[in-house]
């Protein structure tokens, strides 16, 4: 009977370790819960205050997302938003990251931007800048022959559009990737985290470029062919995340071109624009100025007795934050000249911004 009740227990004992055995040995199925690799997040772009017309293919033709560790579990990145750049949907990893939002890429610097804009400190987001490509020495000379540029003065080429937002703190947690895979229900995020994914769905891009609209009045404006003109005094770098310039003024050459008689046929206006990054950060010292030089309508150079510069940093600093476009007059009058186009040899006489 002994021996009955050992054999007997013996056998439920190896019963239960072989259950053991297997029921560990079984593959677990995915729990609802276990984290996904990534999740897209809604994006939702306003170009209002940019300067850019989303709806012109000829302005932008993507939009990227550069994103820039905070940690260990983080990389820098980038996503983009291809053709459709008012809206969409971009996948990002767990981690925390610095933002920057921007028109086109930093992939595009010897196509889109070729000439006009190089970016520099590109992996760091406080430093990550914009920066205006020098105007070649001998181009200038050709194009602007008597303008006699200032000691260390610096000719830049006008800018292309150019718009960013910024967010120095986001933060994707597994509780928003569960959430928007639909793996979580939505009530069970923070407010933080229902802060996060909602700042990418009212993006409100700023304008780093600024239109700059001079305005010349001018009597006897049908005397001149061609006003040459300089502007010194914006800025040649603005920072990509702040939306702050350097302070490192530089020189702007545009044409005056844009002429309109008044009705008497002799005075009008002559208008010009260009792109600037926008004012050097406030100081004492702060200037801004512009010089012209005009050749008639018979070939020859205007040679005032007193050199057409205008200083108008006055125009420039008013309401400067308030609106996009910066716009200038200055006004001068010029002798009577008649005659057909017959280019001599010029003088070296010129002027500069002093």
């Amino acid at each position: 009977m002994i021996d009955y009740i050992r054999n007997k227990a013996l056998k439920v004992l190896m019963l239960f370790v072989s259950t053991m055995i297997i029921t560990t040995c079984e593959r677990r199925p995915l729990e609802d819960d276990e984290l996904p690799a990534a999740a897209n997040f809604e994006v939702k772009i306003d170009w209002s205050k940019s300067n850019i017309d989303p709806d012109l293919n000829e302005e932008i033709h993507r939009v990227s997302f550069r994103f820039f560790s905070k940690d260990k579990k983080s990389y820098l990145f980038d996503r983009y938003l291809e053709g459709e750049v008012k809206e969409g949907e971009i996948s990002i990893p767990l981690g925390k990251y610095s933002v920057i939002v921007f028109n086109e890429s930093v992939d595009d610097q010897n196509t889109w931007w070729h000439g006009t804009i190089n970016f520099t400190d590109i992996n760091n987001y406080d430093n990550f800048a914009a920066n205006a490509v020098p105007y070649d020495a001998a181009q200038r000379t050709k194009e602007f022959p008597f303008y006699k540029p200032l000691s260390g003065e610096q000719f830049i080429v006008a800018p292309i559009k150019l718009a960013s937002w910024s967010i120095a703190d986001f933060e994707v947690t597994e509780n928003m990737l569960l959430v928007l895979q639909g793996k979580r229900p939505s009530y069970i995020l923070t407010e933080e985290e229902t802060d996060m994914i909602n700042a990418l769905k009212n993006i409100v891009m700023r304008a780093l470029t600024r239109p700059v609209n001079v305005t010349a009045t001018v009597e006897n404006a049908v005397s001149a062919q061609t006003t040459y003109t300089v502007m010194r005094g914006f800025s040649n770098k603005v920072y990509m995340a702040s939306g702050k310039t350097a302070k490192n003024p530089v020189s702007y050459l545009f044409l005056l071109n844009g002429r309109r008689l008044d009705a008497d046929k002799k005075n009008g206006t002559f208008n010009g624009s260009f792109l600037c990054f926008g004012r050097v950060p406030d100081s004492l010292d702060e200037s801004y100025k512009i010089a012209a030089d005009i050749l008639f309508v018979n070939g020859e150079l205007y040679k005032p007795t007193t050199p057409l510069l205008f200083d108008v940093t006055n125009q420039v600093l008013p309401n400067y934050n308030t609106k996009v476009p910066i716009d200038l007059s200055i006004q001068y009058k010029l002798p009577y000249v008649e005659g057909g186009i017959t280019v001599e040899d010029w003088d070296d006489d010129v002027y500069h911004l002093d």
